[in-house]
């Protein structure tokens, strides 16, 4: 399956964003769903956000899963240092070590 980035986003991922994103490829690709990337450092985020350091990305909830089932999924697979945050039409995701 296949990673697909929305148009008009711009930007690159830190490198343990970036190997997050990867992680969750990945486990798209078992679910046989395409991963759908709808913001990295574009857009307006709040002021406490991640986006604009690259630590942090969109995508769409994939559509063969239900969405709690998909979030707790992707939460076990990145582990500690990111958090996964459930939005109305997309999940966030971001390296935020504690």
């Amino acid at each position: 399956m296949a990673l697909w980035i929305k148009q008009g986003v711009y930007g690159e991922l830190n490198r343990e964003a970036a190997n997050g994103l990867r992680k969750v490829k990945v486990l798209y690709q078992a679910w046989n769903e395409d991963l759908f990337v709808t913001s990295i450092r574009e857009g307006t985020h709040s002021a406490a956000s991640l986006h604009p350091q690259g630590d942090a990305w969109d995508m769409r909830y994939p559509v063969g899963k239900k969405s709690r089932e998909a979030v707790k999924a992707i939460k076990v697979r990145l582990g500690e240092g990111f958090d996964v945050v459930p939005e109305k039409d997309h999940i966030h995701c971001e390296y935020d070590p504690k």
